[in-house]
């Protein structure tokens, strides 16, 4: 009767923790420990385990659900990796020497995987027999050395999160705009010097980052991204920006540093949900009285410019909290003048 009852208490547990959100399962750093509890082991971390091969005894966790053997010295992945069939989340980066189509066959036969992380690989191209992984939600190929990017990248219809930062991309295939779904794409620190038209065509983008390019332009399509909330344009060699960014609406972050503005388009005063607004090290004499329009920002960044004095309209920034101005030529008259004119909250710099 005693093992009736602990077999059921035992299924009853393993139920509840199932049920949990993956944010609370419990971690478990090493097989050892591991090996104690085989049914309830969902989220697997043996990252700089000086591991050369993947344990068997993995496949002893049969719910496991996340697998991180990131760091190690893992040459190649085994080909049974497949039998851990709830397993969606798998991060192999950082294991240099894995053999890219050892890689490329094994993820070929899971294809419920909907969180893969390949960075710091040393790959020179984004194998395009990954895009059979239809299901993938978040793809990570940071930090390699890839050059170009597959038509069929396409393919990943569910795709939410795309990072393909630390690479050496200088141009995105116009199938790019078949990633409906996609939420987040990051490109910063590739080689752009121009983006496709077809970005525009990203509806559900929030997030865009071309920190660190080479951009002289932004392509008209910008102001299609109605749901853009953060674009990162910080470090490239732009002087102006479209009419159309206008219409983006929903934009609350917009980083333009280390460029080479001399003004702002008064179309950004139609960016009414902006927050922040970075112009750190660019080419400013005069301070852009345009935004004085942005009625939500809280963050002003113009530091680093050739700024010597600001109009008295900057007391309508009401929500304004930080003013950078550090590195100007603002002489302490002016100084005196631009902490009179704004409310004791905010914090300015020089």
């Amino acid at each position: 009767m005693l093992k009736y009852i602990l077999t059921y208490l035992s299924i009853c547990i393993t139920t509840i923790l199932l049920a949990q959100p993956e944010e609370y399962y419990l971690v478990f750093q090493d097989i050892q420990s591991a090996q104690q509890t085989p049914k309830v082991v969902y989220h697997l971390n043996l990252s700089e385990s000086n591991l050369k091969s993947v344990p068997d005894e993995v496949f002893k966790f049969t719910n496991l659900k996340i697998l991180n053997i990131s760091a190690n010295d893992i040459h190649y992945l085994p080909d049974n990796l497949n039998q851990l069939s709830e397993l969606h989340t798998l991060d192999i980066s950082s294991n240099r020497y894995l053999h890219i189509e050892n890689v490329v066959e094994v993820l070929q036969k899971m294809p419920n995987l909907k969180h893969l992380i390949i960075s710091k690989n040393n790959f020179t191209k984004m194998p395009i027999e990954l895009t059979t992984l239809t299901q993938l939600e978040i793809l990570d190929l940071s930090y390699n050395q890839i050059q170009t990017l597959p038509a069929k990248i396409g393919l990943f219809k569910n795709l939410r999160v795309l990072k393909l930062h630390r690479n050496q991309i200088n141009d995105l295939p116009t199938e790019i705009e078949m990633l409906k779904k996609l939420r987040e794409l990051e490109l910063s620190y590739n080689e752009f010097e121009v983006l496709p038209l077809e970005v525009g065509n990203l509806d559900s983008l929030k997030i865009l980052n071309m920190h660190e390019n080479q951009l002289v332009e932004v392509p008209i399509t910008i102001g299609n991204l109605g749901e853009l909330k953060t674009l990162n344009l910080n470090g490239n060699q732009l002087n102006e920006l479209p009419e159309t960014i206008s219409g983006l609406q929903n934009l609350e972050v917009l980083e333009l540093a280390a460029n080479q503005f001399t003004a702002l388009s008064e179309d950004i005063q139609y960016l009414k949900n902006l927050k922040k607004l970075n112009c750190f090290s660019n080419q400013f004499e005069d301070f852009p009285l345009i935004i004085c329009e942005l009625k939500k920002l809280e963050e002003l960044n113009l530091a680093s410019n050739q700024i010597s004095t600001l109009s008295k309209r900057i007391k309508a920034l009401h929500n304004l909290q930080l003013l950078n101005l550090y590195d100007n030529p603002i002489s302490d008259i002016n100084r005196k003048k631009i902490a009179n004119c704004l409310p004791e909250y905010v914090k300015v710099r020089f």
